[in-house]
């Protein structure tokens, strides 16, 4: 609950406040430790997305001004020093939380140099899958050797990493 209540903290008052009071409606077991995204898009209503469902916040509709005023709170008020972390289309915060930004590219040599225009963030929530690790475990470590081997997880997004998980 304490990582939802971090980065309810980024939003502007209005949202926070609507966030807040729908998850003081929810108990951890009911969903809030199953949400997995929240996503705010210009003049859209906010979805929050769950593992099994999405709910659309039909009375939460963010401004364009309420998407820029997000996003300079979580630069720390300074987009500029995060330039190279936008470029990369998203942002890391504390907890491994990462925002997804969408907007338009500026492209400068066969690269991107800017995102303009920021039409959208997508909060992704880093949460802790105890166990999940444990099936592939051996596939990973060399315990005669005492080293990792080199190893790549990948799934497509939304698969679930944590699919092995015992």
């Amino acid at each position: 609950m304490s990582n939802i209540r971090e980065i309810v903290g980024y939003f502007p008052k209005r949202i926070q406040k609507g966030l807040e009071e729908i998850f003081s409606k929810v108990s951890a077991q009911d969903g809030i430790i199953l949400l997995e995204e929240i996503r705010i898009r210009s003049g859209k209503p906010i979805i929050l997305k769950y593992t099994n469902q999405e709910q659309i916040l039909e009375n939460y509709i963010p401004s364009q001004e309420e998407i820029l005023e997000t996003l300079q709170s979580i630069c720390n008020n300074s987009i500029y020093s995060y330039q190279n972390q936008i470029c990369n289309g998203f942002i890391t915060l504390k907890g491994g939380h990462r925002v997804g930004i969408t907007g338009s590219v500026v492209f400068s040599g066969g690269k991107v140099t800017n995102i303009n225009y920021i039409s959208s963030l997508n909060f992704r929530i880093a949460k802790q899958i105890i166990g999940a690790s444990n099936r592939i475990l051996k596939h990973v470590l060399n315990v005669e050797e005492n080293t990792v081997y080199n190893t790549l997880i990948i799934s497509p997004p939304g698969a679930r990493k944590n699919h092995y998980a015992s």
